[in-house]
């Protein structure tokens, strides 16, 4: 009889039947793993809930540690909405909610992550160009450059921690996954160094494949590929099983916090940026994942993904270097020599400066100031929400907005008011569909008190919209990864880009009016029309939503 040999586990990737089993098996796993960790939360919980058959001890205790801790709370240093997140349920369930802060606040990994990036970023710093001032009277002479500028206070302060003011930077914006992905994969094929890509969402699909498929052609020419993809947003990508098939196709790759069936803290500080980078003169990001329902191919269960990015050439890509390398080393064991990513200068020299900028495309102009950004769980800064904080506190005439979700703190939502008041006509774009139901119904208790405050809302209703996007005054704009939420302002890794009088601000201004021909005006009174139980949840949930 002839014999059948047996597949290779990295020839079953190639076995669509095969690989849908192993897929369910991946999701199978993730979903035991987050029972594991349910079950020690139960058992921690049934253990404390058992002390009250000693009812007496039990209530003397609770009251005096719920007190201690309450008091405690109001007078640390912090937002009152994450102190009152905490304050409520000790009230309810004293001793497990009191577990579970000092759970949340004493992990001793975030303090030694936290040692383990700022060391990281000192030694970064030898990728920055040599243009760029790393002492103190150096950043003075460039901040004096910039003086003049109406936004001159927000490049001394991203600056000030070390993310710098990029001039004649080639910029393309993308309205859609549809644009940006022949782009993405165009720029890949025609990589002569190194690739690489961070990413919260790899989905092994059809597109990916391709991207891959790009990716070894390089390999195979001696180009290095590098992959960080996380650990909950990427199940399969993130699996040992893939992880060594990418190995074996020459793909360098790590997972970000993989998923462990252990109780962590670390389970909401997710790795959710967008970036790729190609031989450090290149630079993608924005609000796109790398998935089909991104790039608008195959089935989509919101008929059609509405989302943007962008693409910068020029020195601003020496950040992303930074920013890639920093997490990348994160978990590493071994310190990495990055003389070989050291800038290219003669290759970067200002991208385009003797180009005739009249005869370039409108969106692809070397003009204005770019300025790439990063923030994460552990630099108890806030760069993000800050950044958005000045462009709605310095908008005079009009601020737009995209955002997938709201979810923000009294600091947000009091500036947005005052900007309505101060007669900037505030406009928001946000989904009329869910992609997290609960989600969903917390931010829709937001747009009542927005609509009654003078700020448009605008419901858009072609299907799901995922760009995070910031435009005022046709001077600025931000794009990247950071939603209006406080898991991207305040938990997670997120990056994004400052433009300043930079073409990229008008094309994004064009994009968010012609997004609108897709979008409902929402009215007074419009939130009483919403199911009540999506009302009651987002009510009920609210008050925990700094803690999500």
């Amino acid at each position: 009889m002839k014999k059948h040999s047996k597949k290779t586990n990295y020839e079953i990737i190639k076995d669509k039947k095969r690989f849908k089993i192993f897929h369910k098996n991946v999701y199978s796993r993730l979903i035991i793993n987050f029972l594991f960790i349910a079950i020690q939360i139960f058992l921690l919980a049934f253990f404390i809930f058992r002390l009250e058959k000693y009812l007496e001890v039990y209530f003397g205790i609770s009251l005096a540690l719920t007190a201690g801790f309450m008091i405690f709370i109001v007078n640390k240093k912090g937002r009152n909405e994450f102190k009152l997140a905490w304050i409520v349920p000790m009230i309810f369930v004293p001793l497990f909610s009191i577990a579970a802060y000092l759970m949340y606040h004493t992990n001793r990994g975030s303090r030694r992550h936290s040692k383990r990036l700022n060391l990281l970023r000192e030694q970064t710093e030898i990728l920055l160009p040599a243009s760029i001032p790393t002492s103190l009277s150096e950043q003075k002479k460039l901040i004096r450059e910039f003086s003049k500028n109406p936004s001159a206070d927000l490049i001394y302060y991203l600056t000030n921690n070390f993310f710098f003011p990029y001039k004649n930077c080639n910029t393309t914006y993308y309205p859609n996954g549809e644009t940006f992905f022949p782009d993405l994969l165009e720029e890949i094929k025609n990589a002569q160094k190194f690739i690489f890509l961070e990413f919260f969402i790899i989905n092994v699909d059809s597109s990916w494949n391709e991207i891959l498929k790009a990716l070894q052609e390089r390999h195979k020419n001696g180009v290095e590929i590098r992959i960080l993809c996380d650990g909950l947003g990427s199940p399969v990508a993130s699996t040992s099983f893939y992880q060594k098939y990418l190995k074996s196709k020459g793909v360098e790759s790590r997972v970000f916090l993989p998923i462990i069936p252990i109780v962590s803290t670390h389970l909401n500080n997710r790795d959710h940026r967008k970036i790729v980078i190609i031989d450090g003169k290149i630079a993608f990001t924005g609000g796109l994942n790398l998935a089909n329902e991104y790039f608008n191919r195959g089935k989509n269960r919101f008929a059609y993904w509405k989302d943007n990015a962008v693409k910068i050439q020029g020195t601003a890509v020496h950040t992303f270097m930074q920013l890639f390398l920093q997490n990348w080393n994160l978990y590493s064991k071994t310190p990495e020599d990055f003389s070989p990513y050291l800038p290219d200068l003669t290759a970067l020299q200002d991208f385009g400066q003797h180009q005739d900028v009249e005869t370039q495309p409108a969106h692809t102009q070397n003009s204005g100031i770019t300025i790439p950004y990063g923030d994460d769980f552990f630099n108890n800064k806030d760069i993000a929400e800050n950044i958005y904080l000045y462009i709605i506190n310095n908008a005079k005439k009009y601020l737009n907005i995209t955002t997938p979700y709201i979810l923000i703190d009294n600091q947000l939502q009091e500036a947005l008011f005052f900007a309505a008041a101060r007669g900037v006509e505030v406009s928001i774009i946000v989904p009329s569909i869910p992609d997290h139901l609960l989600t969903f119904c917390i931010g829709k208790t937001y747009l009542e008190s927005f609509v009654d405050n003078g700020i448009k809302v605008y419901l858009y209703n072609k299907g799901f919209i995922h760009s995070k996007m910031f435009i005022a005054d046709n001077h600025i704009a931000t794009i990247g990864s950071v939603n209006l939420d406080y898991r991207s302002l305040y938990h997670h890794f997120e990056n994004g880009v400052v433009f300043i009088d930079s073409p990229v601000v008008h094309d994004a201004k064009a994009d968010f009016d012609e997004t609108l021909k897709d979008c409902t005006h929402m009215q007074k009174g419009d939130y009483k029309k919403i199911p009540f139980y999506q009302r009651a949840l987002g009510r009920l949930f609210r008050i925990f939503a700094p803690l999500f």
